[in-house]
């Protein structure tokens, strides 16, 4: 317990530590991600993308998807951009496993409904939290290599209308972090629930 506790306090120190950077203008915010395939031992890097300064966090998370060769893992709360989805659906086509954990509420929203319906009849595994709190992540994982968060949705609105923040690290241990807390949630049968399983397949 300790130690969950330690990694997420050193997660929240990061991101506080980036979200400042950022608004100090230290880091990169280009229209270009940074490279997929970050080694162990590399240096660690960081973009920030704050769409209402005219830097759309889409088109970043969508090369990022479409340069991944092994897997992509992603926790989104928000799910309806259709570049976004296209992207996710594209990587699965590619041979890319790809995982999806989105939240019970907005699942149930018309449009995420359609999202999540076109993920499944790619074949795409989506689960979605049974537990009473928010699956309020917004987090993806490219090849082990490269996590996306922030308070970046995947829709449209948080990229033209929203003051909202994407962040793109580079850092094998922040990267392991995520990858360890992903895999905690996809193997919790109690708290997440396959949409398949639940019968929703149809019905999104």
């Amino acid at each position: 317990m300790r130690k969950t506790r330690s990694k997420f306090l050193w997660l929240v120190v990061l991101l506080v530590i980036l979200a400042v950077a950022g608004c100090a203008g230290k880091a990169a915010t280009s229209a270009s991600p940074p490279p997929a395939g970050s080694q162990p031992g590399s240096a660690a890097s960081f973009s920030v993308y704050f769409p209402r300064a005219g830097q759309d966090p889409a088109p970043v998370l969508c090369e990022l998807y479409g340069k991944a060769n092994q897997t992509l893992d992603v926790a989104i709360y928000g799910l309806t951009h259709p570049e976004i989805v296209k992207a996710i659906v594209d990587a699965h086509k590619r041979g890319v496993k790809v995982r999806v954990i989105t939240d019970r509420e907005q699942a149930e929203s018309t449009v995420q409904k359609h999202a999540i319906s076109t993920l499944l009849l790619a074949g795409i595994p989506v689960k979605e939290n049974t537990h009473s709190g928010l699956m309020h992540l917004k987090m993806s994982i490219i090849d082990g290599a490269i996590a996306t968060t922030g308070s970046y949705n995947y829709t449209k609105s948080a990229s033209e209308k929203n003051d909202e923040m994407l962040v793109v690290i580079k850092d094998p241990a922040f990267v392991k972090i995520c990858q360890e807390e992903f895999a905690r949630m996809w193997a919790d049968e109690k708290n997440f629930v396959s949409l398949e399983n639940k019968g929703k397949g149809a019905k999104h």
